[in-house]
C-alpha cells in the first residue's frame, strides 16, 4: 500500500469523534440533507441520465465490482450552484462541525438569474471520501445534489451513525451500483451504495500497512499483535 493510502486513514490527521458524537453528528446531517473533491481526491461523478460513473479528470468509468472503504470522518455537507448544467460554485463542510461552518441559503451569493424548470440555483449536498482496494493512491471524494444521491449518501450516514453509538464497526466496504426508474416518462438512475461489509478502523489501519489482505479484512479477521522481542540474557 502506497504511504498516501495510509496516511488517509491516519486519525491523527481526523478530528477526534467519539461513537456518540458521530452518530448524533451523521443522523442530524442526514436527516437535514435528505428532507428536500477534497484535496487530493478524485472527484467520482454519477449521471442520472446515462447511469454512468466517471471518475476524475479523465472520466474513467468505475468498476462495479471494485469495493472502496468509506472513512466516516469524511462526509460533508453543503450547496453546490448549478448554472447551463455545470456547478459554479460550492460551499461545503465537514457534518461534525455544522454548527460552526454551514451556511444557509440565504446567505449564499447570487449567481441569478436562474430558470428554476431547468435546475438552476443552489441545491443542497451531501459527500463523503473513500478508498478504493487494491488500486494505488485511488482516493475519492464523491457527493451529489440530487434527491435520489442524497438519499443513498443519507441512508449510509444513518447506518453509519447507528453502529458508532451501538459500538459496532462502522467503516463500510461499498461498491457502487445504480437502479433505474421512470420520470415523466423517461428512463432514469439513481446511485445505489451496496455495502458488502463492516469493518473497524483497527483492521481498515492493518489493510492499508498490509498486516491484512482483502479477504481477511472482508471476513473481519483482526491484526495479529505483534510478538514483543525478548531481550537476551547476558
Amino acid at each position: 500500500m502506497g504511504n498516501s493510502l495510509t496516511s488517509y486513514l491516519d486519525t491523527d490527521n481526523l478530528p477526534s469523534i467519539d461513537g456518540d458524537a458521530m452518530a448524533g453528528a451523521l443522523m442530524d446531517a442526514a436527516d437535514g440533507a435528505t428532507s428536500g473533491g477534497g484535496d487530493g481526491l478524485d472527484y467520482l461523478s454519477f449521471s442520472g441520465k446515462t447511469g454512468i460513473y466517471a471518475l476524475g479528470k479523465n472520466k474513467d468509468e468505475v468498476d462495479p465490482d471494485q469495493l472502496y472503504l468509506v472513512e466516516p470522518q469524511t462526509f460533508s455537507g453543503g450547496w453546490v450552484c448549478w448554472k447551463a448544467s455545470k456547478p459554479i460554485d460550492r460551499v461545503q463542510w465537514s457534518v461534525y462541525k455544522a454548527d460552526e461552518q454551514a451556511v444557509g441559503i440565504n446567505d449564499l451569493e447570487y449567481h441569478g438569474p436562474y430558470r428554476e424548470n431547468a435546475g438552476e440555483g443552489w441545491q443542497q449536498l451531501l459527500g463523503f471520501a473513500c478508498i478504493g482496494l487494491d488500486v494505488v493512491n485511488s482516493q475519492v471524494s464523491f457527493s451529489s445534489t440530487s434527491k435520489s444521491g442524497r438519499n443513498a449518501i443519507g441512508d449510509l450516514m444513518q447506518e453509519i451513525g447507528a453502529r458508532s453509538a451501538a459500538g459496532e464497526p462502522n467503516m463500510p466496504l461499498v461498491t457502487f451500483d445504480k437502479t433505474s426508474f421512470e420520470a415523466q416518462g423517461f428512463k432514469q438512475y439513481k446511485p445505489v451504495l451496496d455495502v458488502e461489509a463492516w469493518v473497524t478502523r483497527e483492521s481498515a489501519a492493518a489493510y492499508m500497512a498490509g498486516d491484512l489482505n482483502e479477504d481477511q479484512l472482508i471476513a473481519g479477521d483482526k491484526p495479529k499483535a505483534k510478538r514483543k522481542k525478548k531481550s537476551r540474557k547476558k
